[in-house]
This record gives structure tokens, C-alpha cells and sequence, in this order.
């Protein structure tokens, strides 16, 4: 069962190295073991999608991405941009609606109105 969660103190992965100031991690884990995670930045207007690692999994991608928004409507921030290094592919697939500048305008909205689970 996957299980994500923010980076904490004192967690030591194979892999990743959270660096301060360089971003926030959400990692994905299958018991212990590391199986992807998300870098991200929040900031008073957005929060900044920077890079994603899914192991090839769009499920774990879908996750992760949904774990950082999340956090960002909690602190009260609804919206994000998606840095160059998201794959397009991975956006379609999650039914993440960003426009021409991967930018996605509401997160309140696509948290409640556009869940994958609705597909299945």
C-alpha cells in the first residue's frame, strides 16, 4: 500500500538529499521503501511544482501532486504552476488542468470537481 507523507527530520533515503532552502519533499512510500516524491515550493501567491519522481508510476505521480496541493489549500494558497520539468503526459493523465503555461488556477476546484476516482 502506498503511503505519502512530507519529508521528515532525521529520514535518510537512497537517492534523495532535501537540501534547506532548495524546496519541500512529499515522499511516496511502499512500507519503507522509497518509491517516489515531489519537490515543491510554497510562496503567499502559489505553490511550485518543481520536480516529480513516480517510478514510472502515473498513480504515484497523481498522489503526490494531490498531497502537495492539498497542503497549499490548507495554508490557503489555490494556486500552482508546474515547473518544465513535469511531464506533460503525467498532467494529462491526472486530469491536472493547467493552461499554456502549466499554470493551474484552481486548486479548491480541481481538488473537488475533477477526481480521477470518478473515471474508475
Amino acid at each position: 500500500m502506498l503511503f505519502i507523507r512530507p519529508f521528515r527530520e532525521g529520514d535518510h533515503f537512497d537517492g534523495i538529499a532535501p537540501e534547506p532552502g532548495k524546496g519541500l519533499y512529499y515522499l511516496a512510500l511502499d512500507q519503507e521503501a522509497l518509491v517516489g516524491w515531489c519537490r515543491w515550493r510554497l510562496s503567499l501567491e502559489k505553490v511550485q511544482i518543481e520536480e516529480v519522481e513516480d517510478g514510472g508510476d502515473p498513480m504515484t505521480f497523481d498522489g503526490l501532486v494531490r498531497a502537495v496541493l492539498a497542503a497549499a489549500l490548507d495554508q490557503g494558497i489555490d494556486r500552482a504552476h508546474f515547473s518544465e520539468k513535469i511531464r506533460p503526459d503525467r498532467l494529462a493523465v491526472s486530469l491536472i488542468p493547467v493552461d499554456s503555461q502549466n499554470n493551474l488556477i484552481s486548486i479548491d476546484y480541481f481538488l473537488n470537481h475533477c477526481k480521477k476516482c470518478k473515471m474508475l
